[in-house]
């Protein structure tokens, strides 16, 4: 079962957590059937919320050790043969989650090891922006990147990265983690009236569902200015009244959405 997309099996919790103090049989009129659906709903996207944040950080601290465990191995072993560090980068790749593959950037900017291509491509990326951001950071923090095209397969990928220093404090290495964007969100077919988005700490959108939606910047401008790291609050998304529950990843600063359009009684 997937942890995400389970709109309908969520309701149907929802509804019966707000049932449970029920114990004895009522007689409901239109409000009360109102007021019911209402917590239904906010309950739902609440929860649905909630299942994402806990997908994406999960996800992201996974690939975070795999990261670190390529960089360690790298610094630890600088000479290492390009076929034992082609299959130690291809074991980390398969424990991560989403992680087409695990490159190992050289100081000079060029491909050092890559766990996908054996021997690795002799490709310049130091001109990639999100080498130069891992590079520019400072720290070996975990840093989440815009979405890029490849160059060579041309398909849609986030460059996860993690900057590795040597005791001086200068760059040795910048090890990159290719992941799916179908990885942060996959697809909820359950819901009409709902959406999800995924975004970087600066706002870019690594995924969203619908495809293409762009996050109103009423809503953008409400989460950047929130004090506190997480909320459930009302919207206009376009045109339309929404519920939106939306929270900031501490581990990395990621934001995810989740939202779904209220009918004009709700």
């Amino acid at each position: 079962m997937r942890m995400f997309g389970q709109g309908l099996l969520i309701k149907v919790a929802a509804l019966a957590l707000i049932l449970t103090p029920m114990l004895a049989p009522v007689t409901a009129n239109a409000d009360d059937l109102n007021k019911l659906r209402k917590e239904v709903i906010w309950t739902s996207v609440s929860l649905k919320g909630a299942l994402l944040t806990k997908q994406v950080d999960g996800l992201l601290r996974l690939n975070n050790l795999a990261l670190m465990a390529v960089g360690d191995f790298i610094s630890a072993n600088p000479d290492v043969d390009a076929a034992i560090a082609h299959a130690r980068m291809r074991r980390y790749q398969r424990a991560g989650a989403g992680l087409r593959s695990i490159l190992a950037i050289g100081a000079d900017g060029y491909l050092a090891h890559d766990s996908y291509n054996l021997p690795a491509p002799n490709f310049n990326l130091g001109d990639r922006i999100y080498v130069r951001e891992a590079v520019r950071q400072g720290t070996s923090d975990l840093r989440i990147n815009a979405s890029v095209k490849g160059r060579q397969s041309g398909l849609p990928f986030i460059p996860i990265t993690r900057a590795v220093f040597d005791v001086s404090g200068s760059v040795t290495n910048v090890i990159v983690g290719i992941v799916s964007p179908d990885s942060f969100l996959p697809e909820d077919n359950e819901c009409a009236l709902c959406m999800s988005a995924v975004l970087t700490q600066n706002m870019d959108t690594l995924i969203s569902r619908p495809a293409g939606w762009a996050i109103q910047p009423v809503l953008a401008d409400r989460i950047e200015k929130a004090a506190a790291g997480s909320g459930l609050e009302l919207v206009p998304i376009n045109g339309a009244r929404s519920l939106v529950y939306w929270h900031k990843n501490s581990f990395t600063g990621v934001i995810t959405i989740t939202a779904e359009w209220l009918q004009s009684d709700q």
